[in-house]
């Protein structure tokens, strides 16, 4: 451990001792979906995988999220399973992607989690998003994403890598993805079972469930095929999102990657247009999340015909689901 990341490291294990000697327990079963990295391993599309099965399940689930990049203080309630109640300023972009995606849960944006859970009363699970590090609540289940692309980056704490802690700290974790595979990554599950002998670990991949119109509108993603395409992103990583029009029988002929969350203005989309032209595209793509961004800024642009991909995560086994919600409600299988 270098110096600089001993100093991240003690300021963090200053924190997290804090935060432990005040957590707090809310009445329902809490799920934490997290990662031990920065950037994007899929915790968005878990939470929302989880919380779509347990109202599959009859269950009422709340989503919690610090709502990163969000301008909304306090609590804020972005649905109450039905409508949205704030903007993506106020919550956060994928706060409004999740309110989105889910009828039928509650999604709230505070960084205190515990006082957004109190709000949701009568909740039978609270889906932590991004709850790996969160300490002032207690969880009972720990579910960690692990990036079978880009695992733990180079080894190295912030600043200088990729890990939020140790890789060593997964073996808080009571169950365990390997996302972004469809094989079975045998180096990686010997480097899982070194540090942790005891948490299940599933698989799991995205799947492309089509394409989303400007206006909300469902479009086939046959309209790719054989097409001339740019695409432009915000996330974490935006080499996995470029792959997916070339899956999709497109030809990728540009592409603009910003970083994660970016906010996007009016100066973006002319350089985008531009850079469109110049590639000659006839469909433009971009993510769920971007999209969320775009919605009002593109009105009387060229980018107002813009398509954004409609990803989901699936798990390979529906005994995930199970150990999770087991004795709240009857099993599904």
């Amino acid at each position: 451990m270098t110096s600089l990341e001993y100093l991240y490291y003690l300021g963090y294990s200053l924190h997290r001792k804090h935060r432990l000697s005040v957590r707090k327990r809310l009445e329902g079963r809490v799920v934490s979906v997290g990662n031990l990295t920065v950037g994007g391993t899929g915790k968005t599309p878990a939470a929302i995988a989880i919380a779509r099965e347990a109202i599959n399940r009859n269950l009422r689930p709340c989503i919690l999220t610090r709502g990163y990049k969000g301008n909304g203080r306090g609590s804020v309630i972005v649905s109450k399973g039905d409508r949205l109640l704030a903007s993506w300023s106020e919550a956060g972009d994928e706060a409004i992607l999740m309110a989105e995606r889910l009828k039928g849960a509650w999604v709230i944006k505070d960084s205190n989690r515990y006082r957004a859970g109190l709000i949701a009363s009568n909740r039978d699970v609270f889906i932590l998003d991004d709850g790996f590090q969160h300490w002032r609540l207690h969880r009972d289940i720990d579910i960690l994403i692990v990036d079978a692309t880009n695992p733990f980056g180079n080894g190295r704490m912030i600043p200088l890598g990729r890990l939020r802690e140790p890789i060593a700290e997964m073996k808080r974790a009571d169950i365990i993805i390997i996302n972004k595979t469809r094989k079975k990554e045998d180096e990686l599950e010997k480097t899982i079972r070194k540090y942790n002998e005891k948490a299940p670990v599933f698989y799991a991949d995205y799947r492309v469930e089509g394409l989303v119109a400007l206006d909300g509108k469902a479009i086939s993603t046959d309209v790719l095929k054989d097409k001339r395409v740019f695409a432009f992103s915000g996330i974490g990583n935006p080499g996995q999102f470029l792959k997916v029009p070339g899956e999709l029988g497109a030809s990728v002929v540009g592409h603009k990657a910003f970083k994660d969350h970016h906010c996007y203005s009016g100066r973006d989309i002319k350089k985008i247009i531009k850079r469109v032209r110049e590639a000659r595209a006839e469909i433009i793509v971009t993510t769920e999340k971007d999209m969320v961004k775009l919605r009002g800024l593109l009105s009387d642009t060229e980018l107002r015909d813009i398509l954004a991909v409609k990803i989901s995560l699936e798990v390979n086994s529906s005994e995930f689901y199970d150990i999770i919600f087991k004795g709240l409600g009857p099993e599904i299988r």
